[in-house]
């Protein structure tokens, strides 16, 4: 072929063009990802809500300025996206227990967010238990999968 553009098309058709490298990259490992991303902003959202029982009598625990509220906010958006992280190659350990796992801490963060965004304690509570059987239901299906019977607490 004289004309180069006719063979690019045809190389092109044919599927033996080279194959461009994708626009996004995994660059953290998934350690990095649980340890500096996940497990942090979780804490943010366990830690805006409760209540503590003690000998003086009680206190409940919230927060209470526009800052404190945007807080666990931005820690949700982060989880719900750290969710999408956990699904990029070669992060994700397979296509179908890993990605639903993955979309349940996406889902969490999304419904942590919301109830964050109303203001309601009671529900980011509630919303941080979902978050917590998102993080557990992982964890008991892959943190652990070389040894079940060791519990690794880094």
């Amino acid at each position: 072929m004289r004309n180069p553009c006719a063979a690019l098309l045809l190389l092109s058709l044919t599927g033996c063009a080279p194959k461009p490298e994708p626009p996004i990259q995994a660059v953290a490992t998934l350690g990095e990802v649980m340890h500096d991303i996940v497990i942090p902003n979780a804490e943010v959202v366990w830690d805006a809500v409760g209540t503590i029982y003690t000998l003086e009598g009680v206190e409940e625990i919230q927060p209470k300025t526009t800052e404190e509220w945007m807080a666990v906010e931005r820690s949700a958006t982060t989880l719900m996206e750290a969710g999408n992280l956990l699904m990029m190659e070669p992060r994700a350990k397979d296509n179908k227990n890993w990605m639903q796992r993955a979309a349940a801490l996406r889902a969490a963060g999304d419904a942590v967010r919301k109830a964050a965004r109303e203001r309601n304690p009671e529900a980011v509570f509630n919303r941080g238990g979902q978050l917590f059987e998102a993080c557990q239901g992982c964890h008991f299906e892959y943190r652990f999968e070389e040894d079940r019977t060791t519990i690794r607490t880094h």
